[in-house]
């Protein structure tokens, strides 16, 4: 196995527990669809490869630390989001509802 597909299968493990922690610590859960799930950890792997931090693949990366700072995974407004409409902008995280 080469080192660049090493590092991506630690990211995907890195993301994924850090996603399915948050919903042991927190009010939401992971979004039913295991294929929404899958795209959404592939999109946050690439966004950890391309940008360095795991930035919620529905926002823009500014190149601004303090502004990208509230979009790694899970984001400042995941919790608000959620209340509002059941799920996540990305629709990672979602409520009791179905998302």
């Amino acid at each position: 196995m080469t080192k660049e597909a090493t590092d991506l299968e630690a990211y995907r493990r890195e993301i994924t527990d850090r996603v399915r922690r948050h919903t042991t610590e927190s009010a939401c859960r992971l979004n039913p669809s295991d294929k929404v799930v899958e795209a959404l950890i592939d999109g946050l792997v690439r966004r950890k490869v391309k940008f360095g931090d795991y930035y919620c693949p529905c926002r823009v990366v500014t190149g601004n630390p303090e502004t990208d700072l509230a979009n790694v995974c899970p984001c400042r407004t995941h919790e608000e989001e959620i209340a509002r409409s059941g799920k996540c902008h990305c629709g990672l995280f979602v409520g009791d509802a179905k998302p």
